[in-house]
């Protein structure tokens, strides 16, 4: 081989050595912005997922508070008794309305499906009306007085209290068994139902409620007496417990009286 030809041959070479070297030159950007790219795809896979587990994390329960205030006319028809007055009987009559706050506004609507309920509140109207005289009922300040104690007397009545998931306050807690004792009439705790637990250990023969102190009772009691850490009673029906049953239940009434409203109030 000539001396001429050798020296064109390496020039050959080298221009293809320079020509690959610019290929690989130039593509070398493609590929870094391809692993660019796929860096982002993956950052936005990252934040997707991390948005998607923050938005899974359930929310805290919210207690529920009172709704309202509702009003509820509480008898179907008018209400009436005797009262006393200079040793002859005068007749009293009126359409009281109940003004109330509630976790549920047709609380009461419901409550007045319960046959117990209109006799009972019946009752406790009659007990506070006939008892007045007819100055203790008449005038501005007097009659405010007696919507006052008629509200007292019937809040227990409207609002009782309830164990458990029963719909109406004698019904049967579908968990537990437990329902309100026979001496519910002589309960004085009034917690809201979703702020209290009644603690059941039916291996031990205990209740209690909240951190209260703890009552025994035997298998098949009809009427427990438990007291709170305040010293306000509860009475409960132990009877159908479930067997071995331990846990809690949310105890407590669902409403209060605001005001009674004498409608219709008229004295004969």
């Amino acid at each position: 081989m000539s001396s001429t030809m050798a020296k064109k041959e390496i020039e050959n070479k080298q221009a293809a050595t320079e020509e690959g070297g610019e290929a690989a030159s130039e593509g070398a950007p493609n590929k870094s912005k391809k692993k660019l790219l796929l860096g982002g795809g993956t950052v936005s896979v990252i934040a997707a997922g991390a948005l998607a587990a923050m938005m899974a994390v359930p929310s805290k329960n919210v207690q529920r508070v009172y709704e309202g205030p509702f009003s509820q006319s509480l008898f179907e028809e008018e209400f009436h008794c005797n009262i006393q007055e200079e040793g002859r009987a005068r007749f009293l009559q009126m359409s009281p309305v109940a003004n109330y706050l509630a976790y549920d506004g047709e609380y009461l609507s419901t409550r007045m499906t319960d046959s117990l309920f209109a006799p009972a509140l019946h009752d406790r109207v009659f007990q506070v009306a006939s008892r007045k005289s007819l100055k203790e009922i008449y005038g501005e300040i007097n009659e405010s007085t007696f919507m006052e104690e008629l509200a007292d007397a019937i809040n227990p009545v409207l609002f009782p209290v309830h164990i458990g998931s029963g719909t109406l306050p004698w019904d049967l807690d579908d968990v537990s068994g437990l329902r309100p004792g026979l001496s519910s009439a002589k309960n004085t705790f009034r917690g809201r139902f979703d702020e209290h637990m009644l603690h059941v250990d039916a291996t031990q023969g205990e209740l209690w409620i909240d951190d209260g102190p703890r009552s025994s009772f035997e298998k098949g009691d009809l009427d427990v007496r438990v007291v709170t850490a305040e010293g306000n009673l509860l009475f409960i029906d132990t009877s159908r417990l479930v067997e071995d049953f331990v846990g809690q239940r949310k105890v407590g009434v669902k409403g209060q009286v605001v005001q009674v409203l004498p409608i219709g109030l008229m004295v004969q």
